[in-house]
């Protein structure tokens, strides 16, 4: 069985369509999927909820071959400097505080396979983050660290889980929808068929589209200045 948070639209929906060819998928999201694919388990449920024991029920005996995070949410048109402690708890939750509990609890419970997959969803915010949205930049950064502790945190307990992190350029998505991007925004479809083609192989960090491997190297060569002028127009 293959796990993905956030199954309903985006880049969760392309996975759980990819993944559903070979496999049952349960997909976790705050709506349900309408689909006839009887590979397809569709739960309605929001993951800031603590109670989680609706997630963990709908796996019962079964082991996950792969776990992908692909939910996020992003206030684009509120400057994150102004936001109340209620919307800035929600975007800390939603793409990151969820996220470490849900992997630390699936971990705990023994619930993967042997070489599982554990996929996250990072943002291009940590190479060029976006002045107006502090809290969604500071919420993948800290995604990023978490998933360079927790590779070697398997590796030192000798569990052998493999650990991905996809640093995702600007992708068309609900999300995104009428947002200016500086770059052009990538299909979803595309991503997980990627991912999709190397699941068996995916371990590291991946910048999807490539040319972001790039803007991470020039960016790091710049004088702060510079990429500070850079980011004024994102």
């Amino acid at each position: 069985m293959n796990l993905i948070i956030g199954g309903s639209s985006g880049l969760g929906k392309s996975l759980t369509i990819c993944f559903s060819e070979i496999d049952k998928v349960l997909t976790i999201s705050r709506k349900l999927i309408k689909s006839k694919n009887k590979n397809i388990i569709s739960i309605k449920l929001d993951i800031n909820n603590h109670n989680l024991s609706r997630l963990y029920k709908s796996i019962k005996k079964e082991e996950l071959s792969n776990i992908f995070f692909s939910v996020g949410l992003a206030m684009w048109n509120e400057d994150n400097l102004n936001l109340n402690y209620e919307k800035s708890k929600k975007i800390l939750d939603t793409n990151f505080h969820s996220i470490t509990k849900i992997t630390n609890e699936l971990i705990k419970r023994k619930k993967l396979k042997k070489n599982c997959l554990i996929c996250f969803c990072s943002s291009a915010s940590t190479i060029l983050p976006r002045h107006r949205q502090i809290i969604y930049c500071a919420s993948k950064s800290a995604l990023n660290s978490y998933y360079k502790s927790l590779k070697t945190s398997l590796y030192l307990r000798n569990l052998n889980y493999r650990v991905a992190n996809l640093i995702l350029g600007y992708m068309d998505t609900k999300m995104s929808k009428g947002v200016a991007t500086p770059f052009k925004k990538i299909n979803p479809d595309k991503i997980a068929r990627y991912i999709f083609i190397n699941r068996k192989k995916l371990h590291g960090i991946y910048h999807l589209p490539k040319y972001w491997y790039l803007i991470r190297l020039i960016v790091s060569l710049l004088p702060d200045n510079i990429v500070q002028k850079i980011i004024k127009n994102l």
